[in-house]
């Protein structure tokens, strides 16, 4: 597959601290036809923004150093063309408030399906429902 059919799909970031997720993930989208980056943490994933400038971010909130809260705000001032998806395994019920208020486009809880993960990924890139049965 050449780079122009990937930039049709479009181009995601994966940001997360759990390298299983992120190998997941990244396997998954990449099968699906997207590009896929991944970083472990914020500021990886600031520089990944600024030099892929990917359509879609997952991201999770809880990470070391800077979290996803913080890293939603960044992305949203770097460009705020970019959707953003919240992924997070917190209990806290404020953060989801806090990061649709942000400007995030959507939050998932964690654990993560992937099936509606990829819906709402590509609801994010205006794309049509991947898993609805295709219409005869």
């Amino acid at each position: 597959m050449d780079m122009r059919d990937a930039r049709t799909t479009g181009r995601i970031l994966v940001v997360d601290d759990e390298p299983d997720l992120v190998t997941i993930l990244t396997k998954y989208f990449s099968e699906a036809g997207y590009a896929v980056d991944a970083a472990a943490h914020g500021g990886d994933a600031l520089i990944a923004v600024s030099q892929y400038r990917p359509d879609v971010v997952v991201l999770d909130v809880m990470m070391e150093g800077l979290n996803g809260v913080q890293v939603l705000e960044r992305i949203r001032a770097l460009d705020p063309a970019i959707r953003v998806i919240m992924i997070s395994g917190s209990p806290d019920a404020t953060l989801r408030p806090r990061a649709m208020e942000m400007g995030a486009f959507a939050y998932v809880a964690k654990p993560v399906g992937l099936g509606k993960l990829h819906q709402t990924v590509a609801a994010a890139l205006g794309k049509p429902d991947p898993l609805a049965p295709p219409r005869s």
